[in-house]
């Protein structure tokens, strides 16, 4: 996969624009407020953190706590306990592909990372997770890009990668985290 810019930073948005525009909807969603803290502990952009929740599990209303993905299909639970009922059932159905959360963290190959399910439903402990292994990823591949194509799909789905990229692309754009250059423009037609 090639290696591009994810979308050229706007330079007039100061980072205190960008946590104000993050938390000034007139409903607070717990995830975004999260993002705030972890971009700043883990060196993560927020740009860049706040649209890969946004592409994970976002909605009209923003990204979702208790938002799953079970084996590819989305799951919006209205609650705490009923995310947790419903990947304590799909998993005793056998079911192994299951994202939790905000940020969509994969029960199968992270779950050793948190005490417990409910900590992975946690919105501080989620974000900060999937920020950490933002960075661990930007560490790994030298990108933001590879940071994100990692995060989603592994390293023999570059198709997937593409997509995924393509649509967190959009969403930094459309969140005004950025703005489109001429190489990602080329790179997701």
């Amino acid at each position: 996969m090639a290696v591009l810019p994810v979308a050229a930073p706007q330079p007039a948005f100061a980072s205190e624009f960008d946590r104000r525009q993050i938390v000034s909807r007139t409903t607070p969603n717990l995830c975004e407020k999260e993002m705030i803290a972890a971009s700043a502990r883990s060196g993560v952009p927020l740009g860049v953190l706040y649209a890969v929740g946004l592409t994970e599990s976002g909605a009209k209303s923003g990204m979702q706590p208790y938002a799953l993905n079970v084996a590819g299909r989305t799951v919006r639970p209205s609650s705490l306990d009923a995310a947790m009922a419903t990947v304590q059932r799909e998993r005793r159905q056998g079911v192994r592909l299951i994202d939790v959360g905000c940020m969509q963290i994969n029960l199968h190959y992270h779950r050793q990372a948190f005490a417990s399910l409910r900590d992975m439903f946690d919105p501080a402990k989620n974000v900060a997770y999937a920020a950490g292994f933002l960075k661990r990823l930007h560490r790994q591949h030298g990108t933001w890009s590879m940071a994100v194509a990692r995060y989603h799909a592994g390293a023999n789905n570059d198709a997937a990668q593409k997509r995924y990229v393509c649509s967190v692309i959009r969403r930094m754009i459309r969140t005004g985290f950025g703005e489109m250059t001429p190489r990602a423009a080329a790179f997701c037609r």
